[in-house]
């Protein structure tokens, strides 16, 4: 990039010092038809970069025979910062291609326009002329209605389609991941089937880290087998004097994780889960059979008080 800008400048330097500005409408001419290097100005342009109109400059670097037609040309409107560039190849109407131009740091790409190192491309266009191409990852902003006009990263094959995150056309910055193709679970939906194909589940294979709050109205934790098989009657209860032996050795209940392994592994929710609900049913058994003594007690007792007081009478 700074060596584009550097020959620009040279060729800027170059032809400031050598020659005038002058007038040409057509950038497409060739020498016998009366174009020569220099600089130029134009009101009315033709073969200038699509969309040229109003007052253009070209710099125009030609051919020694005026019998052909190549030429490396610069051209750019009066009236903004934009930069374009081609090589005529001998063919007046070649495709102009505009340059990255640098302001305040950052680098300007417009739609339509691309980095591309055999099949893989980085590419950045408008929704509207989007195509799938060979191992691309495309950052494409969404032009036209509002439904359908926000930023997306796409990642597709070639022909198939692919997922897709995108940010909410209402300026939330929600983020969707949607997902392409006849092979996907997007089908049977065609490929850009609109904001009625939005995602709104996140799907991951593997381990996701956030370092920082998540927040969610619903979270869905897949785990092993549920501890309901605490109230099996082939389940051993530990004693409550075990409980209390192992509360005092080692300052947690049995089986959930100590204060120090939390800090330093962390815990799994679904597992963290599972071990609580196993720890209210085991407390659940230990009522009911504490329930069950109290019982047992309360009736000893009134049967002792009813034979007190039969021998009192």
């Amino acid at each position: 990039m700074i060596k584009h800008l550097l020959l620009v400048s040279l060729f800027f330097s170059y032809y400031l010092v050598h020659a005038q500005t002058q007038t040409r409408d057509n950038a497409g001419l060739q020498g016998n038809q009366g174009a020569t290097s220099g600089f130029f100005e134009t009101y009315q342009p033709i073969n200038y970069p699509a969309g040229a109109s109003d007052w253009w400059h070209l710099l125009d670097v030609r051919h020694t025979n005026p019998n052909n037609n190549y030429a490396m040309q610069f051209s750019g409107s009066f009236f903004d910062q934009e930069l374009y560039f081609r090589k005529t190849n001998h063919n007046p109407a070649q495709a102009w291609s505009r340059i990255p131009t640098e302001n305040g740091g950052a680098f300007t790409v417009k739609a339509k326009s691309w980095f591309s190192h055999g099949n893989t491309s980085i590419q950045g266009y408008s929704w509207t002329d989007a195509a799938l191409t060979t191992n691309s990852i495309e950052i494409v902003n969404n032009e036209g209605t509002v439904n359908n006009s926000s930023p997306t990263l796409a990642f597709h094959r070639y022909g198939s389609g692919g997922p897709q995150f995108r940010l909410s056309a209402d300026g939330s910055n929600i983020l969707y991941l949607e997902s392409s193709g006849a092979n996907s679970a997007r089908s049977p939906l065609a490929y850009g089937g609109g904001p009625n194909s939005y995602f709104t589940k996140l799907h991951i294979d593997g381990a996701l880290s956030v370092k920082g709050q998540i927040r969610s109205s619903e979270v869905k934790v897949e785990v092993g087998p549920w501890p309901d098989y605490v109230f099996e009657d082939k389940y051993t209860l530990r004693s409550l004097d075990d409980v209390a032996a192992f509360i005092k050795e080692n300052k947690h209940l049995p089986e959930v994780p100590s204060a120090s392994t939390v800090k330093e592994e962390g815990v799994s929710l679904g597992e963290m889960n599972s071990i609580l609900l196993k720890k209210v049913e085991e407390l659940t058994l230990y009522l009911l059979k504490q329930d069950s003594q109290m019982k047992e007690m309360a009736s000893q007792i009134l049967q002792l008080q009813q034979e007190i007081d039969t021998i009192k009478k």
